[in-house]
């Protein structure tokens, strides 16, 4: 089932963390190499005062990807399988007779505004202040061809990860029932500290960017526009002074500002126009 679109046939959806699902898909395909799952944790989706970390526009845009909404046939089994610690639910209610498709949904237990606005600032905060995160510069020539790069590109690449291909399913792979048993094998929990990995990780692969000719992927921490311009001499042989970067339109020139401040964030593009080289290079010293 979709919030964007809720199916017709039920008033009520059940809520488990997309963590959860994938690791019991894990050891649904792979039961001699990955653990089993013996815990929901739906803990994990729910602030210290135990409100719900979502809005339900969130659900149908960011949120969807930590969640996983279940249908209530597939609840009761899951109540059979797994130790639930918290029930997660979204209901549907008609709001008066005029107008049958408006609707309103509630969700129990309810939202924490404070924690709410409180994990809005986190992921903001995270956005800005990094380290060892991949962006991306893409030299504009115009009119002209590019030149060969005298530097060779870092060793990062916007492919997918040997986890992704694991975790990838082939094509026509349904997803498990969850009717299906482990015959009572002893199963592991999930932990709270694995579902707070994943939940970067997820963040991380809905924001990556697909390199395209001309890009060069650079491994970055939120320092100054200075160190990053010199990583971008190492990459593109272009010298600082000689750099004119732009992202989303604007320019970039305080060399003392950090990254964060200037909106470069994780997966950013930045453009990079090169000034007309000057014979005598001499000057790079100063820079370095």
């Amino acid at each position: 089932p979709c919030l964007s679109n809720w199916p017709e046939d039920t008033d009520v959806l059940y809520i488990v963390s997309q963590f959860f699902v994938e690791e019991w898909r894990k050891f649904v395909r792979k039961p001699a190499r990955c653990s089993p799952v013996s815990a929901v944790g739906n803990h994990a989706l729910l602030c210290p005062h135990g409100g719900l970390m979502f809005t339900f526009a969130s659900m149908t845009k960011e949120g969807s990807k930590l969640i996983a909404l279940i249908w209530p046939s597939e609840w009761q089994m899951i109540q059979k399988l797994f130790v639930v610690d918290h029930v997660i639910k979204i209901t549907r209610t008609e709001v008066g007779d005029a107008n049958p498709s408006e609707a309103q949904y509630i969700s129990e237990p309810k939202l924490c505004p404070e924690c709410r606005e409180g994990l809005l600032c986190q992921q903001q905060r995270d956005l800005r202040e990094y380290t060892q995160a991949t962006i991306y510069v893409h030299k504009v020539v115009d009119n002209k061809k590019v030149m060969k790069d005298s530097a060779p590109e870092l060793n990062v690449s916007s492919s997918e990860t040997e986890e992704d291909k694991e975790e990838a399913k082939p094509d026509g792979e349904k997803d498990p029932d969850f009717n299906q048993s482990n015959g009572g094998t002893k199963r592991q929990k999930i932990s709270h500290q694995n579902y707070i990995a994943y939940q970067k990780q997820v963040i991380r692969r809905s924001m990556r960017h697909r390199k395209v000719r001309g890009e060069k992927a650079l491994l970055v921490s939120a320092t100054t526009l200075k160190e990053l311009k010199i990583q971008i001499m190492h990459a593109f042989s272009v010298a600082p002074f000689d750099q004119n970067l732009s992202i989303d339109g604007k320019i970039l020139s305080d060399d003392c500002a950090t990254l964060g401040t200037l909106g470069v964030i994780p997966e950013s593009v930045i453009l990079l126009k090169a000034d007309e080289p000057i014979a005598d290079y001499a000057a790079m010293d100063d820079v370095m």
